[in-house]
């Protein structure tokens, strides 16, 4: 039950009083009686239980009416032959707000489950260059043991891992795009290659943030393993992908996270392209995306460049 509703005394009035343990909004609004103009005279009370949007379009309404009942009061108080065109003007009820839409985008919030989704696999990246760090760090394995010693320069090696990386994680992507589309019906806003460069950049940085951890991160595999998958959960929950409105409460409360975060930039630039005709939005985000995944790589390059074994 949503709430309870009573009329009883002598004057009208609106009061939210909640009556669970859960409850703790207390508001109440008085005015006095409006004759017999609605047929309802006396204590009007709105009792909930909890807090909700529910309660809350309770509320409005008793709220709207006292508001009306008082005005008509006060109207026919000072002119009584105004009764007449106030009944008429009640009939005929005018909006005085339009709403505005960016674009011809039905709104749909299960589409940020979606992305925040897409986001995860881009971010999921990363474990492929957290692979790739492995295989070229001689005292990490035997493999990275025999490339150390090859005449190949290290960042040859570096960069043709990294692009082996991302062709078979943008491969993987395509694939969960191009099923969400035909199969799930998903809606990305019918700009197919901004929809493309946007899964190249995420994972991108997928592959960028794996790299820094393997890097960066001493210890064995299985310890580098459980920060990355600590480091992705963490990053797509802010993104929305368990709780969506937790995106917009990071940006009220803390903007800069949306900007650091590389599954939230994946995420929003789906979002943009879906929801907006201009692509200003998206292309901060994008620009974003390439300068985390610029400065993940290069520090992680000048790590490994310095790297040094006293022995093979």
């Amino acid at each position: 039950m949503f709430g309870i509703i009573t009329v009883s005394g002598a004057r009208t009035q609106t009061q939210i009083q909640p009556s669970g343990p859960d409850a703790s909004r207390h508001s109440r609004t008085e005015a006095k009686a409006a004759g017999t103009s609605a047929g309802l005279t006396g204590t009007l009370t709105l009792t909930v239980k909890q807090r909700g949007l529910q309660q809350s379009i309770l509320k409005s309404i008793l709220d709207e009416y006292l508001q009306t009942t008082n005005t008509i009061t006060r109207i026919v108080a000072d002119n009584p032959g105004a009764l007449g065109q106030i009944t008429g003007d009640l009939e005929n009820l005018r909006s005085y707000t339009e709403q505005v839409s960016f674009s011809d985008a039905l709104p749909d919030t299960m589409l940020g489950f979606f992305y925040a989704l897409i986001a995860m696999a881009c971010m999921y990246s990363s474990f492929w260059g957290l692979r790739n760090t492995m295989d070229v760090q001689a005292d990490l394995s035997p493999r990275g043991a025999r490339r150390s010693v090859a005449p190949t320069h290290k960042l040859q090696v570096v960069l043709a891992d990294a692009a082996a990386a991302l062709v078979i994680s943008f491969a993987e992507v395509v694939l969960l795009i191009a099923y969400m589309g035909l199969a799930l019906n998903v809606r990305f806003g019918g700009q197919l290659g901004y929809v493309l460069l946007t899964c190249l950049a995420g994972c991108t940085a997928g592959v960028a943030q794996g790299t820094f951890i393997g890097t960066f991160v001493r210890g064995s595999e299985g310890v580098k393993t459980g920060i990355l998958v600590g480091t992705n959960m963490t990053l797509s929950f802010l993104a929305g992908l368990m709780w969506v409105d937790i995106k917009h409460i990071i940006n009220l409360k803390a903007p800069v996270l949306s900007y650091i975060n590389p599954a939230a930039l994946i995420a929003d630039a789906f979002y943009s392209l879906y929801v907006f005709d201009t692509y200003r939005r998206f292309f901060i985000n994008i620009c974003m995306l390439c300068l985390i995944s610029a400065v993940l790589c290069g520090v992680s390059f000048l790590r490994l460049r310095r790297e040094r074994y006293e022995s093979i």
